[in-house]
């Protein structure tokens, strides 16, 4: 079950053991909480009848840029591990290694917190940053994220209208590599189970340079991308 609150309504909130919905903008109508939490349940539902996970991470929505830039700021501070010169958490907030300003949905992992900017979501956010929640965080941030956006683009392959926009440079950091191990494995189950923990390879058997870039320390797999060799 999801239940959702107003920010400033603490009744019921620590004892929802699947997660809930906070709405942290008052600029918002009863109408609009209703059909949102319909999107909310349907991705969670997606994401559960396909993995086999529950996802009981808080699902907390913003409005507008200021809002959301105040949520990333604030998971940022007190942070003490040094990242390309900025004091930063390497294994917490995804998306750490690139400018989260004017993101629409991330995920922080230490809090067990989805935050998504719904005035400019689209379902495909929703079930990304759902997707995230439940895949194996012991993986590199950039495994993750290709897992993610693999399962987000399978999950909505029917729906296309359903998903979100993406740049180039997601495709060929994230996507592409991905893309080729679910050839080479030729099962998406089985990379279902290693999204989520249940199945583990060797990757040091696949040859291909761009695959086994994904298990890089992701401090290692960053530099070597934004320095390739000439």
């Amino acid at each position: 079950m999801i239940d959702y609150v107003h920010k400033d309504d603490t009744s019921n909130v620590s004892n929802l053991a699947e997660g809930k919905i906070v709405f942290l903008t008052d600029d918002i109508t009863l109408d609009e909480i209703q059909k949102l939490t319909a999107l909310v349940l349907t991705a969670k539902k997606m994401v559960e009848e396909y993995f086999g996970v529950k996802t009981t991470f808080d699902i907390l929505i913003c409005k507008g840029r200021w809002e959301m830039e105040v949520q990333v700021m604030s998971r940022r501070e007190g942070r003490n591990t040094v990242i390309n010169g900025n004091r930063r958490s390497s294994t917490n907030l995804r998306g750490e290694y690139y400018d989260l300003s004017g993101s629409v949905g991330i995920t922080d992992y230490r809090l067990e917190e989805i935050i998504i900017r719904y005035d400019i979501a689209k379902f495909g956010h929703y079930l990304h940053e759902m997707i995230h929640a439940v895949i194996l965080k012991d993986y590199p941030q950039q495994l993750r994220e290709g897992l993610a956006w693999y399962f987000t683009l399978k999950l909505t392959e029917n729906r296309r209208y359903l998903r979100q926009s993406y740049p180039a440079w997601v495709e060929r950091l994230y996507i592409s590599p991905v893309r080729k191990l679910a050839q080479i494995l030729g099962d998406d189950d089985f990379l279902r189970d290693f999204a989520t923990g249940r199945a583990s390879l060797e990757e040091e058997s696949i040859d291909d340079e761009e695959i086994q870039d994904m298990f890089l320390p992701a401090e290692l797999f960053y530099s070597k991308k934004q320095n390739p060799r000439n």
